[in-house]
């Protein structure tokens, strides 16, 4: 994986595995993992010996947890097909990893559908900065750097939706008192593309209601002027339209996902939303996945 500015550290690898002594520290929580317990191993170049390569060990869910925050290019995990040694785990410990890692995925998706309505505001301090935020139900994510950046992000399951609305207007509060002025959001230009998209739909009948009448017009001048036999003109042959690009990847309306397959089982934990009503999905019960492009690491899917 490639290093950034932010988080300069290449992981070549992740494993899982039971922790083999009670003596391995979680890089996150810097906590001793319990001999026996899940850790997860992130293979990094050994700072002690050159050419060599080491592992990190973090507990599972203090591993989640930090990808929530840091760089928005820090190395996740978005597979178990990722994980070395997951098929060595016990059945159960298996699928609270696959829910876990779900579970996230789906977080992260829904932030990423919203990502283009986030609130930007910018500050010339330090050659200049930017702070943004952008929310999805409970969830909220804040970006910050650099302007030309990507940033660092922090990312936030909040109580209920309410809560997250009002973390959001305390925070843009907080950054205008500080200086901070608020650019043109995407959300706006994007809607104003839009407007205008509706618009030029609304002219094109238009448009094309006059052809008729002006033919008319033309016909009858002709006739006026010299008393010449009637001029007709021919009916203007009618191109296609332009496939767009939903109709072009077999999507419906303005949705041009491309959909691999899909898949149905039991859900495996209660922590797995629906993407429709944005409802949990109750253990056991059983849902549908849709692979799609994963958004978060080229040339991978996810459900």
């Amino acid at each position: 994986m490639a290093a950034n500015e932010l988080h300069t550290e290449t992981v070549y690898g992740w494993a899982v595995e039971y922790a083999k002594s009670g003596r391995s520290k979680c890089q996150q929580t810097k906590e001793l993992i319990p001999e026996g317990d899940v850790r997860i191993g992130k293979e990094v170049d050994n700072p002690f010996k050159e050419g060599a390569k080491m592992k990190l060990w973090y507990g599972y869910e203090a591993l989640f947890k930090s990808f929530r925050l840091g760089s928005a290019k820090k190395p996740r995990v978005y597979s178990t097909d990722e994980l070395e040694g997951f098929a060595e785990l016990e059945s159960e410990d298996q699928d609270t990893l696959s829910a876990l890692i779900d579970a996230e995925n789906e977080f992260r998706a829904g932030l990423a559908k919203v990502d283009d309505d986030a609130i930007r505001l910018e500050h010339t301090k330090n050659d200049g900065v930017f702070w943004s935020v952008v929310q999805s139900g409970a969830t909220t994510r804040v970006r910050w750097g650099a302007i030309g950046d990507e940033g660092n992000v922090s990312e936030k399951e909040h109580k209920d939706e309410a809560a997250a609305t009002k973390f959001v207007e305390k925070k843009i509060a907080e950054k205008e008192k500080g200086g901070y002025v608020r650019t043109a959001d995407a959300g706006s230009k994007r809607k104003a593309a839009d407007d205008k998209e509706e618009d030029d739909e609304v002219e094109a009948p238009v448009k094309a209601k006059e052809a008729p009448a002006a033919k008319k017009a033309k016909k009858e001048v002709a006739t006026k002027k010299g008393k010449q036999k009637e001029v007709v003109a021919e009916p203007a042959k009618e191109e296609a339209p332009a496939p767009t690009a939903a109709a072009a990847s077999g999507g419906g309306g303005g949705d041009a996902e491309t959909v691999y397959g899909w898949a149905v089982e039991y859900a495996k934990s209660g922590r797995s939303k629906c993407q429709s009503t944005k409802e949990l999905i109750e253990q056991g019960a059983v849902r549908i996945g849709k692979e799609v492009d994963n958004p978060f690491k080229e040339g991978t899917k996810m459900k």
